[in-house]
């Protein structure tokens, strides 16, 4: 629909804050507000930002519009409308269209959806969407109304007029008829020139005569003129022709020696890089062999220290080798003594232990007969002592329970004696075991050291070969460090001839550009000539043709480029240009490759990512073999084209180009720049390699050096572990017979603690078996008859154990002498042996390092002969180099001598040219002025070239000078009348062509007035129509009882076209011939409130509420012949009666309602009122309050609104 949805008031008039009012209803919206609070300003507001008032606004209005009020000052305001916009009525595509007016105290801008516009565009868009500039009646003030009303009939007839459009037609009248009159003028003009031309024409008539003779006598004069000058011509252009072909003979020979002076120069500029190169390979080297003379110094020094020391190891050795056989034969002595000794000990071992247990069976079968023989002589005085076998009892009770206690002590005693036994065993098995192990260890004491020995070689070669791998390392960086020399100052260089070929600003700009990618700055790709490779063919078309651009930096977007540009400026750092590639939006050319024609583009190599932005700076350069070629392409596909070498021409026809010198190549000297750096980031790269693994070497060396410590001390260790060994095997050789000994001691304890125990129960069991017998005073026969032969077998016991203890003690003494000389004697002196054998100077330590000395030394002959083989070949490389640089400086000898005579031969071309170029200066200025006086001479005969071609110049000469003294006797003639003559009929037949046209445009113009004048009339004819048809229908629903129509007054007979006459009738009058229109004097209403038949009365006749009545009707039926989006009535009903304001209220709640659809006045109202009519069909109510001099508008209800009215009308 267009309609208004939403407005946003901000500093206009009271409104100061944002006011942002809720959304309009399409339909019919009331708003209501006490006198003075804002509801004109708003109205003001809506006509500000339409256009509709307030146009060509000076400082002071636009100030006096601006909001006045308690606090800050307000420096700006606005308007903004947004307008529903789904059935597209503005053209937007777009479901809103808003449109903004903002002014402030030197400014007024309007802006459409957020975008600044010119008022032009404004007005064309608001006309493009219905709202009329020649109707303005969608808009009702306060006072429009009273204005209507009192407005005259003549006033009433022009507001009709503009409606209909009329007054365009009047405007393009107006400028017909002032071209009208401007064609009168112009063919006064001509008329009088033309008679001027006629009699000048009669005059030129008599001169014609006297003019043929001098003519006829000029032609020949001419004539031998042009004969000498053309043969002085010929032979001008002949000499120029010459000094031509020198030239360009010369040009050609120049060209050639610039050529090969140019690759002369390069031919240097190589050599001259490769002699500093080889010379820097020739002082690493020098110092690499200096490094070797001195590697092989120190092993020199190294090989006669090891050569001593293998001499010395090797005597001693030799008399070590003698001392062992020594030491052998009596190891072999003792070794034999101690197995004769062994054998000896372990035959006695087994008798001796038979012997003692044979004495303990004897010792145990001596100890029970002694006490079966004591317990029955016991009995035996029992039987005297005791009278009765009460006593006797209890006397063997008392010693019964005596012998119990003493056997509990014997048997704990024996417990704790068993106990210790079992521990003693156990030492003795784990103290044989330690001397087991020692033996063992000692006995592989040479394989040991051989070990140990082996180890510590081991750690020394690995130390050795990371050594070595540092030595190379480090002479890999001083090679490295020469390089990078050489390579930083071919950089300067190239840096510098870079930066001569650009401006300051720009080379500046791209040093402070790396300087900040070095820092980390993101986003950006780099310059053209960066992200480029070109063809040699194509480069100096692509260098011309893309100029400056080549360093234009193309960046991720404009945030990169912003802060780049910030920092620039800051830092003082320089100027650049970039292109953004998220602003870069170039259309492809659609150019394709002919015959004729190459596009650039596709010739150059890319990212595809940076498409955009080649297409930018090459999209449209395209190569040609030729500049015709060139012109031809650019004037008809509208590009930039170039010839191969560079050369350019426009489509104007304009020509560039020239001599490209490649030594000033920006392309050749960026790629120069670029590689230098490539390199220089490559050895750099390496040089942080070669120290991260120096910094790795370090470390490894110093693991390898504590590696190499520790087995050096565990060998240290070695050597002098074994002599406490020995020390060890004797103490626990000493600890193990002390605890044999005391094994022995407390195995005989138990033994008897055992033979006691046995007795005591014996003992025990005879006395409970006593106990339980009769009492008696004298022994049984079988007793007595037991006591005689215990006495004698107990006598006979006693005699054989004191043999057997005998024979027992005898092999015991033998056991402890043969232990006694193997332990300490015998293996003390075989361990001091082999002490002395396994020591540090033992031969196995010896052999140890006697091999370790010759490995050594066969390790420094290999380094000498190594260091020998890299000093060689050093030495042959340094020759090898010292060749190359003598024969690279021959040859750059020879190409700067090449140039020396090169340069003298161009200076004597350059100079001998300059003399030709003064003679063709001096002939081709001859040549212009003769050529000048050939066309100065004119038209000449057709035969004058066969006429005197057979002539000399002797007798041209002789006749030119009778034809120029006939000339003199003509000096009175006038000259130019053949020239004035034609001139003056050619000046009269073009002004005759331009009268007659002018003529035909004075009719076409007539004719256009006849036609704007019908439309006019028409026009005016056809909106009266409309407008009275519906004012007649609107009156008659405002006032159903009555009726009224429009009327028009003619000023020839006060005849009236009234609204019921024939529908054609205006039309008709219009058509006749003439304009009917300007007949029109006025329009006048005739209405009747009271009857449809009654005699209407002129609106001056009514009353002030049906006059106001009238000019709604009028103003409801023009909107309703040129129907707006939306309507404005401010208090439109203030001066109607009751039942007319509920009359005008249906009216608005029917249009409102049918919403624009029939075309017929439909549309949005936005009403202010201070009655209760239009409030109770609004569709939404507004309130307008005023606090602290600032107005608000808010939604509120229709019984707030309906009160509030209320209370105005109390």
């Amino acid at each position: 629909m267009g309609y208004i949805k939403q407005i946003t008031i901000q500093g206009f008039k009271s409104y100061k804050d944002q006011m942002q009012i809720e959304p309009f209803s399409p339909n019919c919206n009331v708003i209501v507000g006490r006198n003075g609070s804002g509801k004109s300003n708003f109205f003001a507001a809506v006509r500000f930002v339409l256009g509709d008032d307030y146009n060509f606004l000076n400082r002071q209005e636009r100030q006096a519009l601006l909001h006045e009020g308690s606090g800050s000052a307000v420096m700006s305001a606005y308007v903004e409308v947004c307008f529903d916009n789904t059935e597209d009525r503005f053209q937007t595509g777009k479901p809103e269209f808003f449109l903004r007016r903002t002014i402030g105290a030197k400014k007024d801008e309007y802006s459409v959806n957020r975008k600044n516009a010119t008022k032009n565009e404004v007005v064309q868009i608001l006309e493009s969407a219905g709202f009329s500039r020649s109707n303005p009646y969608y808009i009702v003030p306060q006072g429009r109304v009273t204005a209507l009303t009192n407005m005259k009939d003549k006033a009433r007839l022009e507001m009709l007029k503009e409606i209909s459009g009329s007054n365009v037609y009047e405007t393009r009248r107006a400028d017909s008829l002032k071209l009208l009159t401007d064609t009168d003028n112009k063919c006064t003009n001509i008329d009088s020139v033309v008679e001027s031309i006629n009699e000048r024409l009669g005059e030129l008539e008599g001169e014609k005569e006297e003019l043929e003779a001098w003519s006829k006598n000029d032609r020949e004069r001419r004539s031998l003129l042009y004969t000498m000058h053309s043969r002085e011509e010929g032979e001008l252009e002949a000499k120029i022709e010459h000094i031509d072909s020198l030239e360009h003979h010369g040009r050609e020979m120049r060209e050639d020696n610039e050529e090969t002076f140019r690759r002369n120069e390069d031919a240097i500029t190589r050599l001259e890089s490769e002699v500093n190169q080889r010379r820097g390979d020739l002082d690493i080297l020098r110092q690499d062999r200096i490094q070797y003379e001195g590697e092989r110094k120190a092993a020199t020094l190294e090989k006669a220290r090891l050569e001593l020391d293998l001499k010395a190891l090797q005597e001693s050795h030799s008399s070590a080798q003698q001392s062992r056989s020594r030491r052998d034969a009596r190891v072999k002595t003792l070794q034999q003594q101690m197995r004769a000794r062994q054998t000896e000990l372990d035959q006695l071992l087994p008798q001796f232990e038979a012997k003692k247990e044979e004495e303990e069976a004897v010792r145990a079968q001596l100890l029970d007969a002694e006490g079966q023989y004591k317990r029955l002589q016991d009995k035996q005085g029992r039987t005297a002592h005791y009278s009765n076998k009460r006593e006797r009892d209890t006397a063997l009770r008392a010693q019964i329970d005596e012998t119990n206690g003493d056997l509990s002590r014997r048997k704990a005693v024996l417990m704790q004696t068993n106990e210790e036994i079992t521990e003693l065993q156990g030492d003795i098995e784990r103290i044989e075991g330690e001397i087991a192990e020692l033996r063992q260890a000692i006995d592989n004491e040479g394989d040991a050291a051989v070990d140990l020995a082996a180890q510590v070689e081991k750690a020394k070669d690995a130390k050795k070969a990371i050594v070595d791998e540092q030595t190379k390392l480090w002479r890999d960086q001083n090679r490295l460090s020469s390089q990078l020399g050489n390579v930083q100052k071919e950089l300067q260089m190239a840096e510098q001839t870079f930066s001569r070929l650009l401006d300051h600003g720009t080379s500046r700009g791209l040093e402070s550009l790396r300087r900040y990618r070095r820092d980390g700055l993101q986003g950006v790709h780099g310059t053209i000539a960066e992200l480029l490779e070109v063809p040699e063919n194509y480069r100096s078309v692509t260098e011309s043709a893309a100029e400056a651009a080549l360093f234009h930096v193309v960046v991720e977007d404009d945030t990169v480029a912003s802060k780049i540009m910030d920092r620039l400026t800051k830092d003082k750092g320089g100027r650049l240009t970039f292109i953004p590639l998220n602003r870069i939006s170039v259309p492809d050319s659609n150019l394709r490759a002919t015959e004729n024609m190459q596009p650039l583009l596709p010739k150059l190599v890319y990212d595809d990512r940076f498409e955009a932005a080649f297409r930018h700076v090459f999209g449209k350069i395209v190569v040609c073999p030729t500049l015709d070629e060139c012109k031809r392409v650019a004037k008809q596909y509208n590009v930039r084209a170039y010839n191969p070498d560079g050369d350019n021409a426009t489509r104007k026809g304009q020509y560039r180009g020239g001599f490209h010198d490649p030594s000033r190549s920006k392309i050749m000297a960026f790629s120069v720049v670029a590689e230098k750096r490539a390199q220089l980031e490559e050895f750099q790269q390496k040089n942080r390699e070669i120290n991260e693994q120096l910094d790795s070497i370090k470390h490894k060396l110093t693991a390898a050096q504590s590696e190499l410590l520790r087995r050096q001390n565990d060998q240290r260790r070695g050597e002098t572990s074994y002599t406490p060994m020995r020390e060890e095997v004797r103490v626990k050789q000493s600890l193990l017979q002390d605890a044999r000994d005391s094994l022995a001691k407390k195995q005989r304890t138990a033994a008897d603690l055992e033979a006691a125990i046995n007795l005591l129960g014996a003992q025990q069991s005879d006395w409970e078996a006593e106990i339980a017998s009769k009492f008696t005073k004298a022994l049984s026969n079988d007793e007595e008859q037991m006591l005689v032969t215990l006495t004698s077998t107990v006598k006979d016991l006693k005699k054989q154990h004191a043999q057997v203890k005998q024979e027992r003690a005898a092999l015991e003494t033998q056991k402890i002498e043969a232990e006694l000389e193997l332990n300490q004697s015998l293996q003390p002196a075989l361990d001091d042996l082999l002490a002395r054998q396994g020591g540090a100077g033992s031969s196995a330590t010896q052999s140890t390092g006697l091999r370790e000395a010759k490995r050594a030394l066969d390790t420094i002959n290999i380094t000498i002969a190594n260091l020998d083989q890299q000093i060689e070949e050093t030495d042959t490389q340094i020759d090898e180099i010292r060749a190359q640089i003598e024969q690279l400086e021959t040859e750059r000898n020879e190409k700067e001598q090449s140039n020396r005579t090169l340069a003298a031969a161009m200076e004597k071309q350059e100079k001998s040219l300059s003399r030709k170029d003064a003679d063709r200066s001096t002939y081709t200025a001859h040549l212009t002025k003769v050529r000048k006086e050939i066309r100065d001479l004119g038209t000449l005969p057709e035969d004058v070239g066969r006429k005197y071609s057979k002539w000399n110049m002797e007798k041209i000469t002789r006749e030119l000078a009778k034809t120029t003294q006939a000339q003199k006797q003509f000096a009175h003639v006038n000259k130019k009348a053949y020239e004035q003559y034609e001139n003056f009929t050619k000046q009269r037949r073009t002004l005759t062509d331009r009268r007659a046209e002018l003529d035909s445009s004075r009719k076409s113009i007539e004719n256009l007035i006849g036609v704007l004048d019908q439309r006019k009339d028409e026009a005016i004819a056809r909106t009266f129509k409309q407008v009275s048809v519906a004012f007649k229908s609107v009156f008659q629903e405002l006032v159903p009882i009555g009726t009224g129509r429009l009327i028009i007054n003619r000023r020839s007979d006060g005849a009236q076209d009234e609204d019921d006459s024939e529908d054609e009738a205006p039309t008709q009058a219009a058509r006749k011939k003439g304009s009917k229109i300007e007949e029109y004097v006025s329009v006048s209403i005739a209405v009747s409130f009271n009857s449809k038949h009654d005699e209407q009365q002129k609106i001056g006749q009514l009353s002030g509420g049906q006059k106001s009545l009238c000019a709604l009707a009028l103003i409801f039926a023009i909107q309703q012949c040129d129907p707006a989006p939306f309507y404005l009535f401010d208090e439109i009903d203030a001066n109607l009666d009751a039942q007319y304001r509920t009359s005008v209220a249906n009216m608005l709640q029917k249009l409102s309602g049918q919403g624009g659809q029939d075309g017929k006045g439909g549309g949005q109202f936005i009403c202010t009122t201070f009655r209760p009519e239009m409030v109770l069909v609004a569709d939404r109510c507004y309130g307008v309050t005023y606090t602290n001099k600032t107005s608000s508008i808010d939604v509120v209800d229709r019984e707030d609104a309906l009160g509030f009215v209320e209370g105005m009308q109390k």
